[in-house]
Formats: structure tokens, C-alpha cells, sequence
């Protein structure tokens, strides 16, 4: 037998706000280490379930149902000893949170896993006239309007990951279903998935898109989304029977203090994931966080938010045995991207690095592989 660990403080009321990836990532690491059998584990989530994200946009063209990507995390809580409370966030301070119906709960370690919301840039008209596909009702929303043929017309704003799948899977659908489709999708920046870095990631993703029969208008901002379509900084205007806004992210909306915050609302954090200004026992993970090490920056993937919220709790560990906490170390970052695109049920391009995209289908298998997983492990 090994060597039971040494616990120097006494026992601890532990706080995971989020069941996203990073969210039950942190659970099953405290289930792991022990902790929620000599501490108090809480986990406070506004909606109690695990969604797969990465499959949001296979809803769209029916690949995957609702039930398939999304569970409950409520039996997995009582098998891992942890109190679950349905609740949303509403504000975080040293000690203490407060949650949207008042009630406060004092907690000695803090992980916030809260995830992020779709960021709207004050766009007049974006956040009231367009569908975001960041959740399973609009998802499948979406999808249904294809299949009515209540839509001939679609204009994605945002070329990024979640932007050139939902125009995939849309196009697919549409083309399955025998029904004409016109998708455009319009960026600010002069090509799809650029933020990524990769020139040939790039090329192979706007080529298969429009093999599908995607447009494109790129290189102009989005200055207005009105009934019917948008308007381009240059006067532009591109009609679409639906606006699916995916132009990127902005931080979980909890109240902080102020230095808590860095670009865009997400939680600044230091190399031990520490969030500023909460006296060093508040730790931030996966898309909540705002890391930068050298320059580069964790993208929000779903590996970072695993390692991140994993490195979060081992540190509430060694902290508990009286031991050093060990610095975050991130492994995706804009230095050096990887990734896995879907475009339909058949095509993909993978990206490794600066330099190397080529198109692969192994990202529908390891999608398959860890949705299957998680299914598992929350059901079972």
C-alpha cells in the first residue's frame, strides 16, 4: 500500500461554481484525492447539468439529440459526497459568495468553473436579434427551422470554431434534406479561424466550407444586426432569414472586485491560477480564466479547462497537507494552437501548431470517444 497523505489543516468547506467540463473535472479530482471525505465539498451550478459543448453544432443537423449531449450532474454529486445547489452565481468576495435568490455561503477554497457567455460588443440589435448556439434549445432550434424550411437564408457573424461549424452542420442538413440553404458567414478578420495563427488551417477550412456552399464576406466588422439580415462597417448589408451570432466570448458575469477582472470580464489569474484580489484562495479555471505565461495565452478548450481545473484542486490539496502549490502550465495556448474542426458528419480539419492543418475525421472520433465517457460517468 501507498502512502496516505499527511493533512495538516483541519477540515475545509470547498466551493466548484460551474458544471462545465471544468466543473466536474474539479469534482471528480476532489472525489480523487479524498477531499470530499474530510472536507465539505459544495458545488453550486445554475442548471445542475453537464452540456457537451463541442456537439452543440451536430444538433443543428440532427447528428446527435438533446439527451445525447447533455446530463444531469445530480446523481454524481451524491456518489461523490458533494452538495449540490441549483443556483446561479451572482457575486464572489474573500469568504463568501452570494447566489441570485440572496442567500450567501462562506467557503474557505473557491474554484470558479462558470464558464463564459456570448460576448455582443454593444452591437445595436445583436444580442436581441440574433440566436447564439452556446446552448441545446437553440441548437436544436436552429436545426428545426432548416427542417420547417422556415429559412432559406442564414448569416453567421463570427468565423471562429463554433461560427464555421454551425455553418456546416447547417449546410449539410439542408443538402440532406434536399432544401436550398444560402449561408454567409462574415468576420472582421480576412479569414475563418484565423485567430488561430494557421495559414493552412485556414485555407482547408474556408475550402471545405465552400465546397458546401458557404459564402463569405470578411475583413469588416459587423456595425448592426436588424430583422432580416446585418450591416457591414463599409454599409454592406448581407440578409440572412436568421442571424447566428458567434463572434466570440465574454467572462462568466459573477461580481468580482475590480482587479479581479481582465479584458473581455474574464478572471485574471496568476501562474497558481489564483484570482487577483480575492486573498489567494479563489482560484479560476477553463474558459472563466484569463491565463497568459509568456506571452501566450490558454485558449478555451475543453483540454485546458480538464488541466487547469485539475491543477486547481491538487493545489487546494497541497495546501491542506501543509505542501507547495505547483504553477499551471498550459498546454493549448495561442503559441501553440491545437485543434480539432468539425465540418459535418464527414470532414474535419485538425491543426497542430503554426504550421501543420491537415483534414482528418479523428476529431468526430475523440469527440465520440470523450462524449461517451462522460456519458458514463454521469449516468452511471
Amino acid at each position: 500500500m501507498g502512502l496516505q497523505p499527511t493533512w495538516v489543516a483541519a477540515v475545509a468547506r470547498i466551493l466548484i461554481i460551474g458544471s462545465g467540463f471544468a466543473g466536474v473535472e474539479a469534482i471528480r479530482r476532489l472525489q480523487e484525492l479524498g477531499l470530499c471525505d474530510r472536507s465539505e465539498c459544495i458545488w453550486v451550478s445554475a442548471n445542475s447539468k453537464l452540456v457537451f459543448l463541442p456537439l452543440l453544432p451536430a444538433l443543428v443537423s440532427r447528428r446527435y439529440r438533446p439527451g445525447d449531449v447533455e446530463w444531469s450532474v445530480e446523481a454524481y454529486a451524491k456518489r461523490v459526497g458533494a452538495e449540490l445547489i441549483d443556483k446561479r452565481v451572482t457575486a464572489l468576495e474573500p469568504g463568501r459568495v452570494h447566489l441570485e435568490d440572496g442567500e450567501a455561503l462562506e467557503y474557505d477554497y473557491a474554484v470558479i468553473a462558470a464558464g463564459a457567455r456570448p460576448a455582443f460588443y454593444n452591437v445595436p440589435g445583436a444580442e436581441e436579434l440574433s440566436v447564439t448556439v452556446y446552448g441545446v434549445d437553440e441548437a436544436w432550434g436552429l436545426g428545426e427551422k432548416i427542417e420547417r424550411g422556415e429559412i432559406s437564408s442564414m448569416v453567421v457573424v463570427g468565423a471562429g470554431f463554433v461560427g464555421v461549424e454551425v455553418a456546416a452542420e447547417a449546410l449539410w442538413l439542408a443538402r440532406r434534406l434536399g432544401r436550398e440553404l444560402r449561408v454567409t458567414l462574415v468576420d472582421m478578420l480576412e479569414e475563418p479561424i484565423q485567430l488561430l495563427g494557421n495559414k493552412k488551417a485556414s485555407k482547408l477550412t474556408r475550402e471545405i466550407l465552400e465546397k458546401l456552399g458557404a459564402k463569405f464576406e470578411m475583413g469588416r466588422p459587423v456595425t448592426r444586426v436588424y430583422e432580416g439580415g446585418v450591416e457591414l462597417k463599409d454599409g454592406t448589408r448581407v440578409e440572412g432569414d436568421v442571424v447566428v451570432w458567434s463572434a466570440g466570448l465574454r467572462g462568466p458575469g459573477i461580481e468580482v472586485p475590480r482587479e479581479a477582472l481582465a479584458r473581455g470580464g474574464f478572471l485574471q489569474v496568476d501562474e497558481y491560477l489564483h484570482v487577483s484580489g480575492l486573498g489567494g484562495n479563489v482560484y479560476a479555471v477553463g474558459d472563466a480564466m484569463a491565463f497568459r505565461k509568456d506571452d501566450c495565452i490558454s485558449l478555451k478548450m475543453a483540454r485546458e479547462a480538464l488541466r487547469s481545473a485539475a491543477r486547481a484542486v491538487e493545489n487546494i490539496a497541497a495546501r491542506l497537507r501543509g505542501e507547495a502549490e505547483k504553477p499551471y502550465k498550459p498546454l493549448i495556448t495561442s503559441c501553440r494552437p491545437m485543434a480539432g474542426i468539425g465540418l459535418g458528419p464527414d470532414q474535419g480539419v485538425l491543426v497542430l501548431g503554426k504550421k501543420i492543418a491537415f483534414k482528418s475525421t479523428l476529431v468526430h472520433w475523440y469527440h465520440e470517444k470523450l462524449r461517451k465517457s462522460y456519458a458514463k460517468l454521469l449516468s452511471g
